[in-house]
C-alpha cells in the first residue's frame, strides 16, 4: 500500500504489510494445527452485556413486556373459562353462558396473537439496531487493534467473527429475548391460576420440575461447550477458504490441488464434528421435554380420575381435572420452546463471547500518545533497538543510526535480514523491546499513531488497489486533491500514459485487489498515490522491482525528485539504484554490520562489496 494516513486508512494497508516477514503460526503443510478450542466464559455477563446494546430501546421493551403480561394472564385465564364453563354451563345446558364463555375466550386468544405479533415485530426493529452498533463497536475496534492480534488471529477468524458471529447474536436477540420475557409470565401465571383451581392437581406438576430443570442445565453446559468449538472450527474453516482463493494461481501452479482438498476435508469433518455433538446435545431437550409434557399430562388426567372416584366432586371436579391438565400443557409449553429456541440462544452465546473478545483487545492507540507532529523536518534516529516477534527470537539487534533532514538512506541486506521490518517499526505498528525510534528528537512512542503515518508515505513491493476507478485510488493520497492534482501526479511517474490508452480512462474500473492490471501498472499506480499524499518522510521498499527497465528509467527521476528536500529510506536488492544514497545501511540477520557511502563500503571490501559485485558478476 502506497499511503499510510492515519487508523482510518489501516483497515486497508493492513493485509500487505502484515503479509511480510508475517509469523509462521498459520502455515500450511501439517504446521498450521488444529484449532485453538476456547473455554466458553460465564453466560450471565454475556447476556448482559448483549442486552447493554439496546439502549434508550429498554423503555420500549418495557411497554413490551408490559403488553405481553396482560396478554399472557388473558391466555393463562382461557382454561380457568374452560374449567368454570363445564362445570357451571355445560352440566346445567345453560347455553347463553357457555356463549358468553366462548365470546370472551375467542377475545383472550385474538388479543395474545395480536400482542405477540406486534412484540415480535418491534423486538426485531430493535435488535437490528443493536446488532448494528455491535457490528460498528466491533469494527472499530478491529482497526484500533495492534497489528500484533492480525498476525494471531488470521484473516478468516477476523472475517468469521464479524460476519457469522454477530449474525448469530442477531438471530438469538430477536428470537429470544421476547420468548424468554414470555416464558417467565407464562410460568408464574400459570402457577398462580394451577395453585387456585387445585392445589392438589397441581403438585403433580410440580413434582416432575426438579427432573426436568435439572436435565436442561445438564444439556446446556454441554451443548454450549460445543457450539464454541463449532464458531472456531467454522472460522479456521474460513480462513482456509479465504487463504486457498487468494492463492489459487499458485496452488494450480504446483497441482496441490489434492493437498489442497485433504486440508479443507480435514477442517471440514473436525467442524462437522463440533457441529454434530452440539446439536446432538442441545437436540436432546425437545424429544426429552415431549416425553414429560405428555406423562405429567396423563398423570394429572390418571391421579385426578381416582381422586374423583373416591372422594367425589367435593376434593376435585371433572372441570379441576381438564383445567389443570391444560395447565400443565401451559406449563410445559413454554419450556418446550426454550427447548426448540436453545440451539438458537448457545450459539448466540458463543458468537457473542468471539465477538466481544475481540472487541476486548487492547487498543494499538495509547493515552500517552500527545504529540501530534503536524510537519516533520526529517531527522530520524534509530537508538539500539531491540525487536522480535517471537519472544526469544530475535529479529532486530541493536540497530543505531541517523538520518539527517532531507538525506537519503538505503538499507540493503540479505532476504529475511530484518529490513522490511524496519518500516513496521518506524510506523509504530509494533512495541520496541529495548532502544527507541525518534523523529526531529522526539521518541515515536509519544507521538499520536495517526499523526505519524499521516506524515509518511509509503511504496511496497506488493501493492494493493481497491474496488473503484483508477481515479478513486489514485485520489486516495489525498481525498481532498482536485482532478488537475491527481492527473499531475500521475503523469509524473509515467501512469497516465498508460491509464489514457484504457477504454474508460481514469474511470476504469479495478477489480478486487487490482487483477485486471499487470504488476507494473499497479505500481505504477500506488506511486502516483504517494505523489498525491506529498509526505514528509518517504519509504520505498522495492518500488520499482516490478516495473520493466525502460519504465523503471522513466519514473526514477520523478522519484528523485518526489526524494528531494525529503528524508527518503530506500529498501533495494538492485544496488545500482541506490549508488548516490547519502548513506547506505547493511542489514544481516537482524544485525548493522556496515554503515556508509557506496563508495566507502565498497574500499572496505566487506559484505556490501561481495554483494555488489556478486550483483554485477551474473
Amino acid at each position: 500500500m502506497s499511503v499510510l494516513k492515519g487508523k482510518s486508512d489501516l483497515k486497508d494497508d493492513l493485509k500487505a504489510l502484515v503479509d511480510v516477514n508475517k509469523v509462521e503460526n498459520n502455515s500450511r503443510w501439517g504446521r498450521r494445527g488444529p484449532a485453538k478450542k476456547v473455554k466458553p466464559k460465564a453466560i450471565w455477563p454475556t447476556i448482559k452485556r448483549i442486552l447493554s446494546y439496546l439502549g434508550p430501546a429498554k423503555i420500549a421493551i418495557v411497554f413490551i413486556i408490559i403488553a405481553l403480561i396482560a396478554a399472557t394472564i388473558l391466555n393463562t385465564l382461557i382454561p380457568t373459562l374452560f374449567s368454570f364453563a363445564i362445570d357451571e354451563y355445560i352440566v346445567t345446558r345453560e347455553y347463553d353462558g357457555l356463549l358468553r364463555i366462548a365470546l370472551f375466550m375467542i377475545a383472550f386468544a385474538a388479543i395474545n396473537a395480536l400482542v405477540r405479533y406486534l412484540s415480535r415485530f418491534f423486538m426485531v426493529r430493535i435488535s437490528q439496531n443493536a446488532i448494528a452498533k455491535i457490528r460498528s463497536d466491533a469494527f472499530d475496534s478491529l482497526l484500533d487493534a495492534p497489528v500484533s492480534y492480525f498476525d494471531e488471529k488470521g484473516a478468516g477468524d477476523i472475517n468469521s467473527r464479524i460476519s457469522n458471529d454477530v449474525e448469530l447474536i442477531n438471530n438469538a436477540m430477536a428470537q429470544s429475548l421476547v420468548q424468554f420475557v414470555n416464558t417467565l409470565i407464562v410460568l408464574v401465571g400459570v402457577t398462580v391460576l394451577m395453585i387456585r383451581l387445585n392445589w392438589a392437581l397441581s403438585l403433580i406438576v410440580f413434582a416432575f420440575m426438579p427432573i426436568l430443570f435439572g436435565m436442561i442445565i445438564f444439556i446446556s453446559k454441554k451443548s454450549r461447550k460445543y457450539f464454541m468449538d463449532q464458531q472456531v472450527s467454522l472460522a479456521s474453516l474460513n480462513g482456509i477458504i479465504e487463504e486457498d482463493i487468494t492463492g489459487l494461481e499458485v496452488v494450480k501452479l504446483y497441482n496441490h490441488e489434492p493437498e489442497m482438498i485433504d486440508e479443507f476435508a480435514r477442517e471440514n469433518e473436525t467442524l462437522k464434528n463440533a457441529s454434530f455433538k452440539a446439536q446432538l446435545y442441545s437436540g436432546l431437550l425437545w424429544p426429552f421435554i415431549h416425553f414429560f409434557n405428555n406423562l405429567i399430562y396423563l398423570s394429572v388426567v390418571a391421579v385426578g380420575g381416582f381422586l374423583y372416584l373416591q372422594f367425589g366432586v367435593s376434593f376435585v371436579s371433572i372441570g379441576d381435572i381438564s383445567g389443570v391438565s391444560q395447565y400443565s400443557r401451559q406449563f410445559i409449553q413454554p419450556i418446550s420452546q426454550i427447548g426448540q429456541l436453545f440451539n438458537t440462544l448457545m450459539q448466540g452465546i458463543a458468537g457473542a463471547e468471539r465477538v466481544f473478545e475481540m472487541m476486548d483487545t487492547t487498543s494499538e492507540y495509547e493515552p500517552d500518545e500527545t504529540e501530534a507532529l503536524a510537519h516533520v523536518e526529517g531527522k530520524l534516529t534509530f537508538e539500539h533497538v531491540d525487536f522480535s516477534y517471537v519472544e526469544g527470537t530475535p529479529i532486530l539487534k541493536d540497530i543505531t543510526f541517523q538520518a539527517d533532514p532531507g538525506s537519503i538512506i538505503a538499507i540493503v541486506g540479505p532476504t529475511g535480514g530484518g529490513k522490511t521490518t524496519l518500516i513496521k517499526l518506524l510506523n509504530h505498528f509494533y512495541e520496541l523491546n529495548g532502544g527507541a525510534i525518534k523523529i526531529d528528537d522526539v521518541d515515536i512512542k509519544h507521538v499520536q499513531r495517526d499523526a505519524l503515518r499521516k506524515r509518511i508515505g509509503i511504496v511496497l513491493q506488493d501493492t494493493h488497489l481497491f474496488k473503484g476507478s483508477i481515479y478513486e485510488n489514485i485520489r486516495y493520497g489525498d481525498l481532498d486533491a482536485t482532478s488537475e492534482e491527481v492527473i499531475d501526479a500521475a503523469k509524473k511517474c509515467g501512469a497516465h500514459d498508460f491509464i489514457t490508452k484504457l477504454p474508460d480512462r481514469y474511470d476504469t474500473l479495478v477489480l478486487e485487489g487490482g487483477q485486471n492490471f499487470s504488476q507494473g501498472e499497479r505500481q505504477l499506480i500506488s506511486i502516483a498515490r504517494t505523489l498525491l499524499n506529498d509526505p514528509d518522510l518517504l519509504i520505498l521498499d522495492e518500488a520499482t522491482s516490478s516495473i520493466d527497465t525502460r519504465t523503471e528509467a522513466k519514473i526514477q527521476a520523478s522519484l528523485n525528485v518526489l526524494m528531494k528536500n525529503r528524508t527518503s529510506i530506500v529498501i533495494a536488492h538492485r544496488l545500482q539504484t541506490i549508488q548516490n544514497a547519502d548513506q547506505i545501511l547493511v542489514i544481516k540477520e537482524g544485525a548493522l554490520i556496515e554503515q556508509g557511502t557506496h563508495d566507502t563500503l565498497l574500499l572496505e571490501k566487506g559484505f556490501y562489496s561481495d554483494l555488489y559485485h556478486a550483483q554485477f558478476a551474473l
